[in-house]
């Protein structure tokens, strides 16, 4: 009797701690998080939705569908203050993300969520706050039922906390409070069968910079937008602060000593080690104002949209400035997307340009294996779990191992086959700075027409390590990097 009276006290103070644990959370979270609502051409209210801040300065996210056809949208914040949708800054249709700014004329700072791109793990506990039916600043709880890859959506966490319409655009949190995905749909034949679209997707987002929102069905697209299939393109779009309103990006040799772009071009040859290239931000006859630009590099996916992260760049300049240029190193050809904004995150103006190897030749074919391009879209991830359909459950980057040997699964995928029937491994460890230190090479045949593949690598000592993976035609598919500790 005794042991039973024990064990319902501690049921009900891991239940009073998590309770608590929550009501925290949830002061701590709902600042950031905002209702929305759309309105059509003729000003009437149109739909609403759930969204939240991921940056200081404005930056936010919600559903694709829940602007899909509307002309104007704005936000209400938990202290209640109205804010407009300034500008569409990307948005995946097969992912139902999207990504804005609001208008942010006072400089206001705003409480964003920090982002979680690691996949939670089954039975994870979880929670939302959103606005289902209007009902604002709303919250649920549950757990993570399951984690799914969806060949359209990309990688989506079911969950058991309860979803209604208005939900839609609700951050999906775990328990330290970081946004984990963005809620959006449920099965409606089913029994709490609630789904979220995982951050990870937001790498996929075509990039927009315009103040349109997605069409309704069937329309054309009418967004002005610079992401096209040209590599030539080296147009511009107005963006909606005029400000930047006449502003370029342009790629050029060097600048002479006014400080003026010499030999301007939309293609550039560089060796096999890479090569600079002088990007030229104009503000025509105003100053940029910012005393900094950030730079996202993106490049053309096989898909042919500009999906392929490369990497952010900031650079100081002067905020007299009405003109600036800075050297980028591009280590590979491609066609590029380079997004400059300035310091406070407002989108200056795109620039595209397209990157040749020395011989001035591209030959790009995404679809011939005997090219490395035709494995641009592989990924390598390590981890200790596989799961149902033998993808890393528990991707991570450092494991640890006991000193007599503790082995890791290294998983190989892409979107389409992979169209070799054997892998060589090559292993190196770091040593001072670099990975130089060679280890040992493996090889493994498998099916051809399979998207993926895993081995289990056995490691014995702890260190930095890369693992270099070619086709059967010596042709290189990815690198992977992982740091082994010991227990």
């Amino acid at each position: 009797m005794k042991r039973s009276i024990l064990l319902l006290l501690l049921i009900i103070s891991s239940r009073l701690i998590f309770a608590q644990d929550l009501t925290a959370l949830i002061d701590k979270c709902s600042p950031s998080i905002f209702k929305i609502t759309t309105y059509d051409a003729s000003g009437n209210e149109y739909a609403v939705g759930t969204g939240f801040f991921i940056t200081a300065s404005g930056t936010a996210l919600s559903n694709y569908h829940v602007f899909q056809g509307a002309s104007k949208a704005k936000v209400k914040t938990s202290d209640n203050k109205t804010y407009l949708v300034e500008n569409v800054i990307g948005w995946s249709k097969e992912s139902d993300l999207i990504k804005f700014t609001v208008k942010n004329e006072l400089s206001e700072t705003f409480p964003f969520l920090k982002m979680n791109s690691v996949s939670p793990k089954q039975g994870e506990k979880i929670f939302i706050i959103g606005n289902p039916l209007g009902l604002e600043k709303s919250v649920a709880d549950g757990i993570v039922s399951s984690v799914r890859a969806d060949d359209k959506m990309g990688e989506t966490i079911q969950i058991t906390a309860p979803i209604s319409h208005g939900n839609s655009g609700s951050p999906l949190m775990n328990m330290v409070g970081d946004a984990l995905g963005v809620v959006t749909y449920y099965l409606e034949s089913g029994q709490n069968l609630n789904f979220a679209v995982s951050v990870k997707n937001l790498n996929i987002l075509e990039p927009i910079n315009a103040y349109k929102f997605p069409p309704e069905e069937g329309q054309e697209n009418v967004v002005s937008t610079n992401n096209n299939n040209s590599t030539n393109n080296n147009t511009t779009t107005t963006t909606s602060s005029d400000i930047y309103s006449g502003s370029k990006v342009t790629f050029c040799e060097s600048v002479d000593a006014a400080g003026y772009p010499v030999t301007e071009s939309t293609v550039f040859n560089i060796t096999s080690g890479g090569g600079n290239v002088t990007v030229y931000v104009d503000n025509g006859s105003t100053q940029i104002q910012s005393t900094g630009l950030i730079v996202d590099v993106y490049k053309k996916g096989s898909s042919g949209s500009y999906d392929q992260f490369v990497e952010t760049k900031n650079f100081t300049i002067k905020p007299t400035l009405v003109a600036t240029y800075f050297d980028y190193f591009f280590t590979t050809a491609g066609d590029y997307l380079v997004h400059v904004y300035n310091g406070e995150e407002k989108w200056i103006n795109d620039g595209y340009v397209t990157i040749k190897d020395k011989n001035g030749s591209l030959n790009i074919d995404y679809n011939d294996p005997s090219s490395t391009f035709y494995y641009i879209d592989s990924k390598v991830n390590f981890c200790t779990e596989l799961d149902y359909l033998n993808s890393c459950s528990n991707a991570g980057e450092v494991f640890n191992i006991s000193k007599s040997g503790s082995y890791v699964y290294v998983w190989v995928g892409q979107d389409k086959a992979m169209k070799t029937s054997g892998i060589t491994l090559d292993i190196y460890k770091k040593k001072g700075g670099d990975y130089n230190e060679f280890v040992e090479t493996k090889s493994y045949t498998i099916n051809p027409d399979k998207s993926a593949f895993y081995i289990e690598y056995t490691f014995y000592e702890q260190g930095d390590y890369k693992f270099k993976f070619k086709s059967e035609n010596s042709v290189w598919i990815q690198d992977g990097f992982v740091t082994i500790k010991y227990k």
